[in-house]
């Protein structure tokens, strides 16, 4: 029998909640009292998202019993405010639009009303040491301390400056001007939707039904593909739709994506929203206006005619994110969140490798267990369902403790590229480079990274229901509902019409994270269970243990310069794991089909564009060699924010500065004379001069580093300059100033890009200084305890310079400024101390390590004391 646990009082009710006194106050806030402000982390006390105040206290919900908590007081974010009336702690982040994805910032404002209550006005020292042991992920840090300061009096200005392109500057910008919005007053434009200039997703959906319509209450609802990340996507399109509509922005709707009601937009990767996304809903709405102005009803096909004007109305507006207010505040807002009526619980028990099959097993013990409902085992997938979440967690630690497993390595890693030779892939390949080459002074360098986490906030998550017509409905935060949608039917051996897959909010990805795989667990266990639906959640270790990582790379580069200095000839070649096995319809790509009996091997995705990603430098050099070998290793691997980009900009920029020196050139003035692109030879020009670089060449002791680069080749342009402290005792790296300018085509929220630019360049800084997984194959970063990440005590002063143009198409930018932050970062240090350091991340172990390998001509330019 369950014995009653004793009243406590929440948000200033009286509680007496029927549970196990042992059951953590997490699930009794979450699942009992509907307080899903309460936010679901990582269940060992280590992330913060789960912190309510008990007694006026910080307390981490998730590792208290809920008898601590007897005769006492708890406060979760919902006692503060609603989305209708924040509490004046809520409004300051709000106001800041301190976050991306959200999912920290409740524990963030609870642990921040603790502190203001027992300390009104605390110094900045005061505040990061306060909410040091909380994480955020997405780099919302900059904007949270600011919400806290403003808090304690002191409101800081924006650290961010928009610089709008003149017309001289920018003559494609008077060229689309001249040109005009399209044929907007004509019913019918002469040309029809066959042409290649339309956005990819109107080739899949070409009526503007498809993507917009009007609501009985005369607002206008975009239906888009795209998933909301934490990126402000859905305020970006209805600012979009609006300024097409000329419709003020609060009558636009923006609906999650969804196969039973979205176009199909395949991944929302890539840094492609606004640049495909965008378009394709700026292309809808003037066709929907262009009909509407001519008395007709606004159906039927989008035109190539049908041209966005990309400015006015609320384009350029720093339009606060429509979505922020109920993350904010404590409404339900996550797939983690829901709860609909006969909600069932699910876990899994894991292998502890990839290849460790099932020795022996009691599922009969488990299911004896209260309240457990099903227990399934195919194979090496062992699965509970059960009534309440603490029973699941429960059953499955148990099922842990009765299993036995064998962990022979069993098959080679990755099975399914046995017998396979690496892929090799050419990128450029133009005549002349090794005569280029063998003249002139000749430099060469390798450089490295390892495998990386996505580490993201809260493990995975997804809602899956069968109902009695034998439709399963799956609700999940994977970045391509259409995509999974045709995973789980090969997968499940069912018609792709007889799966809907339904986007909702989730934690912030960062790439291929194990959203998709949460998802294939939740439609078996919904399969257990006809009829119910079925939360299924990853633990923190099960998501660092199984989600695809980011691929270890390697590139060697060697250049020559000629008498002047410049650039004859350019050679590089990387070495990479793979970058790309999201799901796509095979039936192999997620780790339940791995583990079920009978199920194939797990791939190996190959080459792919991936690990080429930002291999070509954007500068001018008259032959180049590129060429990527991609190759198995012993982990899991898929895509990360930016790809291989983040990599081949690092090996790239960090080579310029060296052969800047080789050329006895300052690194800025080196780079500009190899530039013939204007608009990146703008963003390198503004953000030297903001960040007052001075002319050098070769270490200067001053601790300040640049890069430069285009994302993809096609997309935003972003320059940096780093400051850094080395501390010469312990190798620290200290970064005390970051500075930057982007150039992004036209800018539809100047709050939500900044937003991205500056969560990217503090996510890189990350992944630079600390992060990295062991390539032993057994997985050894399992949690925050093993992953170290950037802390609030690690973040710099940020500024930004966003360049303008308006008239012009948005470039992508979500993942545009994370590749140059690691080259700006080693360039910086070897300017600090003449340490040249080529393999990330940039840790104190690696730079004594580097110290000890030094020749005598890198010696030689040390600036140690």
């Amino acid at each position: 029998m369950t014995e009653v646990s004793r009243p406590f009082v929440v948000n200033g009710v009286p509680v007496e909640p029927a549970v196990d006194p042992a059951t953590p106050l997490l699930f009794v806030l979450r699942n009992d009292l509907a307080l899903h402000g309460v936010r679901s982390g990582c269940g060992i006390g280590a992330c913060g998202a789960c912190t309510v105040l008990v007694d006026g206290r910080p307390e981490r919900s998730c590792q208290l019993p809920v008898s601590a908590v007897a005769g006492r007081e708890v406060t979760t974010p919902e006692g503060l405010g609603t989305p209708e009336r924040p509490h004046p702690i809520q409004q300051a982040f709000l106001d800041e639009q301190a976050a991306q994805c959200g999912y920290c910032v409740n524990g963030i404002v609870m642990t921040t009303a603790g502190l203001l209550a027992a300390n009104p006005c605390p110094d900045p020292a005061t505040i990061r040491t306060t909410i040091q042991t909380h994480l955020c992920r997405c780099g919302a840090h900059q904007r949270i301390l600011r919400a806290v300061e403003r808090l304690a009096g002191r409101a800081s200005p924006s650290s961010v400056e928009t610089l709008r392109a003149d017309e001289a500057r920018n003559p494609a910008r008077a060229a689309v001007r001249a040109r005009g919005p399209g044929r907007a007053n004509d019913s019918e434009p002469a040309h029809d939707v066959g042409s290649d200039d339309l956005p990819g997703p109107l080739r899949r959906a070409r009526n503007i039904e498809d993507w917009l319509r009007q609501l009985p209450d005369g607002r206008i609802e975009v239906r888009s593909g795209r998933a909301e990340l934490g990126q402000g996507i859905r305020t970006a399109f209805a600012q979009i739709a609006a300024a097409e509509l000329g419709v003020p922005v609060e009558q636009v709707v923006v609906t999650s994506a969804a196969t039973d009601g979205t176009p199909d937009e395949g991944y929302t990767a890539g840094s492609a929203s606004l640049e495909q996304g965008g378009a394709a809903i700026a292309m809808a709405a003037a066709a929907f206006r262009r009909r509407q102005q001519a008395g007709l009803p606004p159906v039927g096909p989008i035109h190539i005619d049908d041209r966005p004007r990309w400015s006015g109305g609320p384009i350029g507006q720093p339009v606060q994110r429509t979505d922020l207010p109920r993350k904010l505040t404590g409404a339900p807002a996550y797939v983690h969140d829901m709860a609909p009526p006969g909600l069932l619980f699910a876990r899994a028990l894991l292998p502890p490798t990839y290849d460790a099959t099932v020795l022996e097993t009691d599922l009969a013990a488990v299911r004896a267990m209260p309240g457990v409902e099903a227990v399934v085992q195919d194979g090496r997938l062992l699965l509970v369902v059960a009534a309440r979440e603490e029973q699941a967690v429960a059953a499955v630690r148990r099922l842990g403790r009765l299993t036995r497993w064998d962990p022979s390595p069993g098959p080679p890693p990755n099975e399914g590229s046995v017998g396979r030779q690496p892929v090799h892939q050419v990128v450029v390949d133009e005549p002349g480079v090794g005569d280029a080459l063998a003249t002139g002074r000749r430099v060469r360098a390798s450089y490295a990274k390892p495998y990386e986490s996505h580490g993201s906030i809260a493990p995975s998550s997804a809602v899956a229901q069968l109902d009695a017509d034998g439709v399963l409905t799956v609700w999940t935060h994977s970045q391509g509902v259409y995509p999974l949608r045709r995973e789980l039917a090969a997968l499940l051996g069912e018609d792709e019409e007889r799966i809907v897959v339904r986007h909702v909010d989730g934690p912030g990805c960062y790439g291929h994270n194990g959203a998709d795989d949460a998802a294939g667990f939740a439609a078996v266990a919904a399969r257990a269970v006809p009829g119910r639906p079925v939360r299924f959640q990853y633990s923190v270790r099960d998501e660092f243990g199984w989600e695809p990582y980011g691929p270890a790379m390697r590139a060697d580069l060697e250049a020559s310069l000629d008498e002047s200095g410049r650039l004859r000839g350019w050679r590089h070649r990387i070495v990479t794991d793979a970058h790309t096995g999201r799901p796509h319809g095979s039936g192999d790509r997620l780790v339940v089909a791995w583990l079920r009996e009978g199920g194939p091997a797990r791939p190996w995705p190959g080459g792919g564009e991936g690990g080429v990603r930002g291999a070509e430098p954007i500068y001018e050099i008259p032959a180049r060699h590129i060429v990527a070998e991609y190759v198995p290793g012993p982990l899991r691997t898929s895509a990360v924010r930016s790809l291989g980009a983040y990599f081949n900009t690092f090996a790239i920029e960090s080579f310029m500065d060296e052969l800047a020196e080789a050329a006895g050139a300052d690194p800025v003035e080196f780079r500009l004379a190899h530039l013939s692109d204007p608009r990146a030879r703008h963003v390198l020009e503004v953000v030297a001069e903001r960040a007052g670089w001075r002319r050098r060449h070769g270490p200067s002791g001053r601790g300040q580093g640049v890069a430069v680069a285009r994302y993809k080749g096609s997309k935003a342009y972003v320059a940096l300059v780093v400051d850094v402290d080395v501390d010469t005792d312990t190798g620290a790296v200290v970064v005390r100033r970051v500075v930057g300018c982007c150039d992004a085509g036209t800018v539809v929220n100047p709050d939500g890009l900044a937003n991205q630019i500056e969560g990217g360049i503090l996510q890189g800084l990350s992944r630079a200084l600390y992060e990295e997984v062991p390539p032993t194959g057994t997985r050894d970063s399992l949690d925050w305890t093993t992953y170290p990440v950037l802390r609030f005590s690690d973040v710099p002063a940020i500024e930004l310079v966003l360049v303008d143009r308006p008239g012009l198409p948005p470039l992508g930018a979500g993942e545009a400024s994370t590749p140059v932050v690691p080259a700006a970062l080693a360039n910086a240090v070897d300017d600090a101390i003449g340490v040249r350091m080529r393999s990330l991340p940039l840790t104190p172990d690696r730079l004594r390590a580097r110290l000890e390998e030094l020749d005598d001509t890198e010696a030689a330019r040390v600036l140690l004391p």
